[in-house]
């Protein structure tokens, strides 16, 4: 019988079976191989990409820090008009009345210094159509200052104060809006929250 499988393969060639049996074995290797290259690649390409995302979420954590101190100082500005538009005057506890338009003249050098310390670096942070905003929000601040400075308490005065402070309420609407999609806050913050 073992003659026969002998003869067998040398009529068949048993050198075929050997090359088949080697060709597998090297074509198996070669997979494993590529298969390990591809598996190393990618491998560091993921850590590649894992260092980026940390360096990204660093850096949006202090741009964040950054600009979250912007529209602080930009809403406290706007507290103060909003006051200063709502009413000429108020009485505290004690009995002390406070002019509103004392106190916005007492806090416009504060704001100008917070806004000059942050200015340079929110225009290099802000999208383009949020340095409009900026803009746009500086303009509607110095008319308001503008109004301000009347001595006139008529209606004309009280109506452009309105007018004034209108057109600084809409900016801040828009850059609150904004500034949510510029921070993609809207998806990180709960209904509840907004």
């Amino acid at each position: 019988m073992a003659t026969l499988v002998i003869a067998a393969l040398g009529a068949l060639g048993g050198w075929a079976v050997v090359v088949a049996a080697l060709t597998h074995y090297i074509s198996d290797l070669f997979a494993k191989r590529t298969l390990q290259r591809e598996a190393a690649r990618f491998s560091e390409r993921l850590a590649d990409l894992g260092h980026e995302l940390k360096l990204r979420e660093s850096a949006y954590s202090k741009h964040l820090d950054l600009l979250l101190a912007y529209y602080s100082a930009f809403y406290r500005h706007y507290r103060i008009c909003q006051n200063a538009t709502n009413q000429d005057a108020h009485r505290h506890d004690d009995g002390t009345i406070v002019r509103t338009k004392e106190t916005f003249w007492e806090n416009l050098d504060r704001y100008r210094e917070q806004m000059s310390s942050l200015e340079g670096t929110a225009r290099l942070l802000l999208s383009a159509s949020l340095l409009e905003l900026h803009d746009e929000g500086i303009a509607a601040f110095n008319a308001f200052k503008d109004v301000m400075k009347r001595d006139l308490y008529d209606d004309k005065y009280h109506n452009d104060k309105r007018e004034a402070f209108a057109s600084i309420m809409g900016v801040k609407q828009r850059l609150e809006t904004g500034l949510r999609t510029f921070l993609r806050t809207e998806h990180m913050l709960s209904p509840s929250e907004i």
